[in-house]
């Protein structure tokens, strides 16, 4: 059972990806003329809550 839960626990690396910001450190592609650096954060929040939820739901 500990073994699984940790395996879950992997699943918080994920929003991680979004701190990596050479990756996501460009203008082009826009959305509604809003540069990718921004709107990428936005979309990462839906993401991260995701994630938690996931984790939180399977190993309580």
């Amino acid at each position: 059972m500990v073994e699984r839960a940790r395996a879950w626990h992997l699943l918080l690396l994920v929003p991680f990806l979004a701190l990596v910001t050479p990756w996501f450190n460009v203008v082009e592609p826009r959305l509604f003329g809003m540069p990718f650096f921004y709107w990428s954060q936005f979309a990462w929040i839906p993401v991260t809550a995701g994630c938690l939820a996931v984790v939180y739901l399977r190993t309580r």
